[in-house]
């Protein structure tokens, strides 16, 4: 159904610094981008701070990085924009939409789904077993490192936090590109997708530990620093999906 080109397996240090060259010619368009979004979370951790829910912060941000690359969407127009000569502009980032929205709309209501299901799991394992701890950092901080069930928790968590962070990342390495640059359903893209991390898990799977440690990193310094490694990890995205150059076959191409 989808052809795609071989890449190095060095390939996701080249992605890298080909996203962040973009990023060096168009500062304002991508940091602005970014910033959009760190200022949404900044809110969002805000408004748990105030409720003393503070210690489900690292929920929010694990649901950030499933539904990225649906964010991304405008990101992507700037690489773009570059390869046909133009020169982008924050107004026109935001407002080019993909003529196959539709299909990234579906493809965002899974991601959507993902996070969902991740926020639920959290719930239930904080219900059964830290139903009478705090969520306060002090406390809740003491209780996951020194206490069994605490310890019990952050594995468990982690664990399945990393399953459907892996299969967010299979169903949209290449996805969301493919859907801004060609005419295709979000099920070839899907495909492309899988295909890529199937044919080659050296690669993808490199891909995947440096965008978690970019995520972490810019979580690390009060979120601010997603405003540089959001954009700079899509940018990087879009020269992956370039590089593996996925070409469906005439038949999965819609009219």
């Amino acid at each position: 159904m989808v052809q795609l080109k071989q890449v190095r397996r060095d390939a996701p240090w080249s992605w890298l610094k080909a996203g962040w060259a973009d990023l060096v010619r168009a500062p304002r368009v991508a940091l602005g981008y970014g910033l959009v979004f760190v200022g949404l979370g900044v809110l969002v951790v805000a408004g748990l701070h105030a409720v003393g829910m503070t210690a489900a912060v690292p929920v929010l941000l694990s649901g950030f990085a499933l539904i990225a690359p649906a964010l991304a969407i405008g990101i992507y127009q700037v690489s773009r924009a570059f390869e046909r000569g133009e020169t982008p502009r924050f107004r026109v980032v935001v407002s080019r939409f993909p003529s196959r929205l539709s299909q990234i709309g579906f493809l965002s209501l899974l991601l959507v789904m993902l996070l969902l299901i991740w926020v639920r799991i959290a719930q239930f394992l904080l219900a059964a077993i830290a139903p009478d701890t705090p969520l306060t950092p002090g406390p809740f901080l003491e209780f996951a490192l020194t206490d069994p069930g605490g310890l019990t928790l952050v594995v468990l968590g982690t664990l399945v936090g990393a399953v459907l962070a892996g299969t967010a990342f299979a169903m949209s390495a290449l996805s969301f590109p493919m859907l801004v640059d060609q005419d295709v359903d979000a099920v070839t893209a899907l495909v492309a997708s899988f295909k890529a991390v199937i044919a080659q898990p050296f690669v993808m799977l490199t891909w995947a530990w440096l965008i978690a440690f970019m995520v972490a990193l810019g979580s690390v310094f009060f979120l601010v620093g997603l405003a540089v490694t959001f954009p700079w990890i899509a940018l990087a995205t879009w020269h992956a999906y370039r590089d593996f150059a996925p070409s469906p076959e005439p038949s999965a191409v819609s009219a």
